[in-house]
C-alpha cells in the first residue's frame, strides 16, 4: 500500500477544481463515475475514494454521536458525558473533513489518516 499517489500533472491540473468540490461536498463522490471521461482519470477516482471514505467516517462518527447522547437522560452525568462525546467526535469529524479538503486543493496524493488506504472506489 502506498502512502502517496503519483499522478501526471495535466491529470492533476485538469481536474483539481472537480476534487476540490468532492472535497468540499463529501456526497459528491460519485461525480466522476456519473461524468463521461473522469472516470478514466486516476486523480478523480482517488480524491472520489477519499471523499466517500471522510464522508462515512463523518456519517459514522455523528451516528455514534447520537448513540452516546441516548445517556442523556442520566442525571447530570448523562449530561456530562454527551456533551464531552459530542465535543470529541465533532472535532474528529471535522479534522478528517478539513484534511481531506486541504490535500483535495493541493492537488496532493496523500491520503487521509489511519482509513485512507481503504479503497471503496477503483
Amino acid at each position: 500500500m502506498k502512502s502517496e499517489e503519483v499522478f501526471s500533472s495535466s491529470d492533476k491540473s485538469e481536474n483539481l477544481a472537480l476534487g476540490a468540490l468532492m472535497a468540499a461536498l463529501p456526497f459528491l463522490f460519485f461525480l466522476p463515475l456519473v461524468m463521461k471521461d473522469k472516470k478514466y482519470s486516476p486523480y478523480c477516482m482517488f480524491r472520489a475514494n477519499q471523499s466517500l471514505i471522510t464522508f462515512i467516517i463523518m456519517a459514522l462518527l455523528g451516528l455514534a454521536s447520537k448513540v452516546i447522547g441516548l445517556v442523556g437522560f442520566i442525571p447530570v452525568i448523562g449530561g456530562i458525558i454527551t456533551g464531552v462525546a459530542g465535543v470529541v467526535l465533532g472535532i474528529a469529524a471535522g479534522f478528517y473533513y478539513l484534511q481531506n479538503l486541504i490535500l483535495a486543493i493541493l492537488g496532493s496524493g496523500k491520503r487521509v489518516l489511519i482509513f485512507g488506504e481503504i479503497e471503496i472506489l477503483k
